[in-house]
This record gives structure tokens, sequence and C-alpha cells, in this order.
């Protein structure tokens, strides 16, 4: 549970950071699996009714995640993050923009670097923060207006419903 008695994520907007925090009945180890496990992040990362039928992983400073999001039509939209940090268990940064198939970046989206904390949330639990910055306010709105929480939130709900109780089942 949230500080607001619920699963669902909470969120806000500090400036030019979009924040978003959820608790998982999972542990710290399961969350941080489902995140960094190309096979496993494919299955939940994008909300649906789209999939990833390519997700690729370098998990080290300076590695490439790249995948491709497919929507129900068939549309591709491929999105490049380069890895920063990476703090096993504990935050994982990284740079994020469209790309083409061949991973070379588009830049129809401003860059956004992401960080991605993991904590211990008591109980077998395990609290979820991921804060998206944009270079500006104006751009960090108009990508909330694209739908960029919800999508977020849904994708969580496929973690959350989908991928972390299939991992607890093994």
């Amino acid at each position: 549970m949230n500080q607001n008695g619920t699963n669902q994520p909470v969120t806000r907007v500090d400036g030019r950071t979009f924040i978003m925090e959820r608790v998982f009945d999972a542990p710290r180890e399961m969350v941080y699996e489902a995140f960094v496990n190309p096979d496993l992040l494919a299955k939940w990362w994008a909300p649906k009714p789209y999939t990833i039928p390519v997700c690729r992983i370098d998990l080290r400073p300076g590695g490439k995640w790249h995948y491709c999001m497919r929507s129900p039509e068939g549309q591709t939209q491929w999105v490049l993050g380069i890895y920063e940090e990476i703090h096993p268990l504990e935050r994982i940064s990284y740079a994020v923009t469209f790309a083409d198939e061949q991973a070379n970046p588009t830049d129809v989206i401003p860059k956004q670097e992401v960080t991605v904390r993991f904590a211990d949330a008591g109980d077998g639990r395990t609290t979820l923060v991921l804060n998206f910055r944009l270079p500006t306010e104006e751009e960090l709105q108009a990508t909330l207006k694209m739908g960029m929480s919800e999508g977020t939130a849904m994708a969580l709900d496929n973690l959350a419903q989908d991928v972390l109780p299939q991992m607890k089942r093994g």
C-alpha cells in the first residue's frame, strides 16, 4: 500500500521532473530483475494493448536498452536508452529518446533523464520510484499531455498483475 492506502501510483511534478511511485507486493530482488531482464521487461513495459516484440539490454554504464513498441495496428516505435549508472538492487539511471531500428537516435522527442529507485518497503514489498527529467518544464507538460503518466501507470499495472505473480510461481 502507498501513502494513500492503495496500491496505485502516487505522482507529482517537481519543476521539469515527473515522479511516479508505487509499492509492489514482491521483494526488491524480484522487482529489480523484472526491470533489467529483457525477457521480463518486454512482458510489462508497454501499456496494453501495445507489445514489445524486441527488447535488448546491455546493463552497464554506457550500455544500451533498445526496444520496439508495437501498436495493435502494427505501427512501431523504437526507443533507445543509454545507461548512465547501475547500482544493483538500488538505482538505475539512463537517458532515453526515440530511435530507429539500428539504435540511432531520431530526436523526435526531447531526451529524458530517467532514474529508477528500488527500496525495501517492509514485509517483502518494494517501493519503486521513477523520475523522468526533461530539458524544460514546457517539454515535460507536453509529454504529460501525450499520456506519459497514464502509459507508465498501465505498464506498472502489467508488472504487478502479470509478471510478478508469474515470477513468484517460478
